[in-house]
């Protein structure tokens, strides 16, 4: 299945422009054959989380941004599914789910039909200043494979990639946030996830630029394959990476993995988990009184 991976120059908080070019790109990607389409995160306003250091600021933008699903940002993403005749995955965006927050990945039908939602698993220190809650459970898309779903700093955790890889996926597809600097960072994690798993990823980045058109940050999207390591890869220009998943798929070697005695393994991390937490010692009252 050939598959449009859409590396976006998003400019900052203007919806409008920012859809209209997505329409064009899509376009663009349907008439080169795509049946799946991935749009960045925070589409269509750009992720710029990472690029401020003003928290107030940016809770204020998160405030104003988060909404339940579905609304007026999911109505976006249906009538572009709609009018593309694809399958597509948008990078998340802010859901507001009774007072908690989530980032959640959305996949939606050529019908325009919402048939999976992914929130965010492995927040960052940010995520979690700024009142951003984690998601509990991985995301599989069945098309003409498995596909796992990861957004953004879950591909930071080995132990999410794993599960997801131990839960059969064939490929894995996610997008990544913009950042002010240290982007390349984000390929040497495909890299070592491509490795350690022996899976093919496709990592949508996003390009956001201020209303002058000056980049103010970015995040490179990143194709990778067990042989290759990057396959394709753009930064800070603009366009639509088109991948084919047969292609990536070939590269990879069958690997079988023993899951009898995964829930011992996972249980015996946690109590070693719990025991290396720090633990505050509250005195029960008798014992203050035995000390005084």
């Amino acid at each position: 299945m050939l598959i449009g991976v859409l590396h976006m120059k998003l400019r900052e908080m203007s919806r409008k422009h920012n859809i209209e070019k997505a329409r064009r790109m899509l376009k663009q990607a349907k008439e080169k054959g795509a049946k799946l389409a991935i749009l960045p995160s925070l589409f269509p306003i750009g992720n710029t989380l990472e690029i401020y250091d003003n928290d107030k600021k940016l809770r204020s933008i998160i405030k104003n941004l988060a909404e339940k699903i579905p609304g007026s940002a999911t109505d976006v993403l249906v009538n572009l599914a709609l009018d593309s005749e694809m399958h597509l995955i948008s990078g998340p965006l802010l859901e507001q789910a009774g007072p908690k927050v989530f980032l959640t990945t959305l996949i939606i039908s050529p019908q325009g039909e919402i048939i999976g939602k992914y929130r965010k698993i492995f927040t960052s220190e940010k995520d979690a200043r700024l009142g951003i809650s984690a998601g509990k459970e991985p995301v599989y898309m069945t098309l003409d494979k498995k596909y796992g779903i990861l957004a953004e700093d879950d591909i930071f955790s080995p132990e999410i990639n794993r599960i997801i890889l131990l839960g059969d996926a064939q490929l894995i597809i996610g997008t990544m946030k913009a950042f002010a600097k240290n982007q390349d960072l984000v390929k040497h994690f495909v890299i070592t996830r491509t490795v350690e798993n022996d899976l093919p990823y496709i990592i949508a980045g996003e390009v956001i630029e201020n209303e002058n058109g000056d980049i103010i940050g970015y995040s490179p999207t990143v194709v990778s394959s067990p042989d290759t390591l990057i396959y394709k890869d753009m930064e800070e220009d603009e366009g639509v990476i088109l991948v084919d998943s047969n292609i990536l798929r070939q590269y990879t070697t069958t690997k079988s993995y023993n899951m009898n005695n995964l829930e011992t393994i996972i249980n015996g991390f946690c109590r070693s988990y719990r025991k290396l937490r720090p633990t505050k010692k509250v005195a029960s009252s008798k014992e203050e009184e035995e000390e005084e």
